[in-house]
């Protein structure tokens, strides 16, 4: 990646791509000249979802990703990727967060993070796809109904 360009960084499983996830990726790619993907690694996502997910591994999730027109990188992240350690090595010019999990204690604890490491980092907040309710967790609901 060039030092010149400018990026936005957005994180999370994507797993079982849906149309929230291409919502929010093509969102992020307009706000800057490369869109910088983070797939949450296996371990991590098994950490805070269950043992059970992700349904699809990283390195088929970050294939998919990188795949898409609207996404310029993709990389597997074993941890946090807004951790200051995270955000002061790769200083996003902007990052994406969806509204929906953005309460107004976690932007204060977001904007804080930024601040210290990243100062010049840009947040952006982006409201939930909102045409019909969709996410992983209804999708494999529904499989499982289904079976």
């Amino acid at each position: 990646m060039s030092p010149d360009k400018t990026f936005t960084l957005i994180s999370g499983s994507f797993d079982l791509l849906h149309i929230g996830h291409i919502h929010v990726l093509e969102y992020a790619s307009t706000l800057e000249e490369l869109l910088v993907v983070a797939v949450l690694s296996d371990d991590y996502i098994r950490k805070y979802k269950s043992l059970n997910r992700p349904i699809i591994n990283e390195k088929q999730r970050a294939a998919m990703l990188a795949s898409l027109s609207c996404v310029d990188l993709v990389y597997i992240s074993d941890n946090e990727p807004n951790s200051p350690d995270n955000l002061g090595l790769l200083k996003p010019n902007s990052v994406v967060y969806s509204k929906e999990v953005a309460n107004a204690e976690k932007v204060k604890l977001w904007t804080n993070k930024m601040k210290s490491c990243s100062p010049d980092t840009k947040i952006k907040l982006l409201p939930r796809y909102d045409k019909e309710e969709v996410s992983t967790s209804n999708i494999i609901k529904k499989i499982r109904d289904i079976a």
